[in-house]
């Protein structure tokens, strides 16, 4: 692609689509929602300079709503280390909450799966977005495309509340929804059901097992071994296919 080919998806506006979204006022409420976070968790962080755990709490809550509202398939960034440290016994005890388990897991599961609802939900306008493009949109005159829509039609708010629990790599099934032009409301509502399960397990899990911030970090990083290992195969036979790929001189 040439680099104006590509300039133009960024600055022109595309034709518009068959979708009826305002994606302009979609972008820009989603700015404002993390501009409100980045302010409450410098507003905690100004609070907990005077020895205040409930500044401390907002500043972790902000900020962690913060960033998790930014993980998406265009910022893959490891989710589970920050579940689980903010309901662990490590920062209960930090800020005076060490025997609330049940609402620290309660709030914990909520935020999160509300945050990464919202950055599912930015995902889904940005891949919007992407197929009011021809050549986006020609994926849908794909065989492959049609299996899939039908299979997916079958029970698409339970395939999508099935896919949002199970941790995988890269969730296909996200974009489907959005090629489908499924209801973006549902979409939401459908991955917040299904990571505040996930997301209420792994808070669970971190009280129940007593786990500290290093049992924490090194779960994670078995996850991302994982994943990069499940992927690895796949990649190495992209790379393999590239054209004008030249082979090594025996």
């Amino acid at each position: 692609m040439r680099l104006s080919s590509l300039a133009a998806v960024f600055y022109r506006s595309p034709p518009h689509g068959e979708d009826g979204l305002n994606l302009r006022l979609a972008f820009g409420l989603f700015l404002v929602y993390l501009a409100v976070l980045a302010g409450l968790a410098k507003a905690g962080l100004s609070w907990s300079g005077a020895d205040s755990g409930n500044g401390l709490l907002v500043w972790v809550l902000g900020g962690s709503m913060f960033y998790l509202s930014l993980c998406c398939t265009f910022f893959p960034a490891p989710t589970t280390w920050i579940v689980m440290l903010l309901a662990s016994d490590y920062l209960a005890q930090t800020v005076g909450l060490e025997g609330m388990w049940i609402g620290r897991v309660v709030v914990v599961a909520t935020l999160c799966a509300l945050a990464t609802g919202a950055a599912n939900l930015n995902e889904y306008h940005i891949l919007t977005f992407l197929l009011r493009y021809r050549r986006a949109a020609a994926v849908r005159q794909t065989r492959m495309y049609r299996l899939a829509r039908r299979w997916f039609a079958v029970s698409p708010f339970w395939v999508l509340v099935l896919f949002s629990l199970i941790p995988i790599p890269v969730d296909v099934v996200r974009w489907l929804a959005v090629a489908c032009r499924y209801s973006r409301w549902r979409y939401f509502v459908a991955y917040f059901v299904g990571r505040w399960v996930r997301y209420a397990l792994l808070a669970v899990s971190a009280i129940g097992f007593v786990l500290l911030p290093w049992h924490i970090a090194v779960i994670q990083l078995v996850l991302i071994a994982a994943a990069a290992a499940r992927l690895a195969p796949a990649i190495h036979r992209r790379l393999q296919r590239r054209p004008g790929r030249r082979r090594a001189d025996v």
